[in-house]
C-alpha cells in the first residue's frame, strides 16, 4: 500500500512529551546555568590574576588588603528576566568597576595625571567562554531529549 504525503504522528507524540515535561527542563536548564556559571567564574578570575596586580594601599583614610578585586569575583544565583533564565558572574569589589573600565588618578596635591586604562577582565573572559558555554548546551539538549 503506497503513502501520499508524511506522517507526523510521532512528531506530535514527541512534542506533547517535551511539553509534558516543564519541571524536568527547568531542572536541567537551572543546573547547566549553574554549573557554567561556576566555570566562567573560575576562568575570570584565572584571567583577572593574570592581568591585574595586587596592589595593597595603606593611607590613613584608606585602607586595601593585596588581592581584594581577585577575592572578590563571584558567581549569582539563577534568576529569570524577561522571559529567560541567566546566571551572573560579577564582582563585589567597591572599585571594581574602575579595575574594569579605567580611571584617571588624582594625586594627593589634586593635579589629575594620566587616564588608566581598564583590563576588561569579564569581557575577555566572556568572550572565550562563548563557544564552551554553546557546546555544554548542546550536549545538555542531546541529553534531555535522548532520556525521552
Amino acid at each position: 500500500m503506497a503513502r501520499d504525503g508524511f506522517d507526523c504522528s510521532e512528531l506530535m507524540e514527541f512534542a506533547e512529551q517535551l511539553g509534558a515535561q516543564p519541571k524536568e527542563l527547568e531542572k536541567v536548564q537551572k543546573k547547566l546555568l549553574r554549573d557554567e556559571g561556576s566555570k566562567l567564574r573560575r576562568k575570570t578570575a584565572q584571567q583577572a590574576r593574570a592581568t591585574v596586580n595586587r596592589t595593597a594601599v595603606h593611607r590613613k583614610e584608606y585602607d586595601r588588603a593585596a588581592g581584594q578585586y581577585h577575592k572578590s569575583i563571584k558567581r549569582g544565583k539563577v534568576y529569570t528576566k524577561d522571559g529567560q533564565m541567566r546566571i551572573r558572574v560579577y564582582s563585589g569589589d567597591p572599585i571594581g568597576h574602575l579595575v574594569e573600565k579605567g580611571w584617571t588618578p588624582k594625586a594627593r596635591d589634586g593635579s589629575h595625571g594620566k587616564k588608566q586604562d581598564g583590563k576588561n577582565v569579564f569581557e575577555e573572559a566572556a568572550k572565550g567562554f562563548d563557544e564552551q558555554f554553546q557546546q555544554a548546551a548542546e550536549d545538555a539538549l542531546d541529553e534531555v531529549i535522548n532520556k525521552l
